[in-house]
């Protein structure tokens, strides 16, 4: 058995096959990560794709976050009433959730974390073929090509 010499692929001015076949593999794609972007975007996802995964985690929690104070606001506000009255066939009860200000302060500020998240969402419409390009020429210079 001999082993074959890489060398032999290597043409002037091209760069090493098997560092080719590296980047093809580990590429970005701008379609999926704007599939990634329009379903999953609010979740940070195709930040994590493009492997800028510091702003990715932010979105994400600016998203849950916003969500998490919105029903925490909202629970602590709502407030509910049972009222049992006697109709025609018999007792019956009737259940009524009502909401005060006590906790529109958190549901707002919720508020105001989802609309930021949206925005930056909006925004990423003409951020993702930068994060993609950024991505593919990182990995390029680590592969040496």
């Amino acid at each position: 058995m001999t082993s074959r010499d890489t060398s032999s692929n290597l043409q002037p001015g091209l760069p090493p096959v098997p560092a080719l076949g590296r980047y093809e593999a580990g590429r970005c794609s701008i379609g999926i990560a704007y599939l990634l972007w329009f379903f999953l975007g609010l979740f940070g996802a195709h930040r994590f794709y493009t492997r800028a995964g510091r702003t990715g985690w932010w979105l994400l929690a600016l998203h849950l976050g916003g969500w998490v104070l919105l029903g925490v606001g909202f629970f602590a506000g709502a407030n509910t009433v049972t009222e049992h009255y006697q109709d025609a066939f018999g007792f019956s009860q009737m259940t009524s959730v009502t909401s005060s200000a006590n906790g529109g302060v958190l549901a707002l500020l919720g508020q105001i974390l989802r609309g930021a998240a949206w925005a930056w969402w909006l925004v990423d419409i003409v951020l993702v073929p930068g994060l993609v390009q950024r991505f593919n020429a990182r990995l390029a210079a680590t592969l040496g090509l």
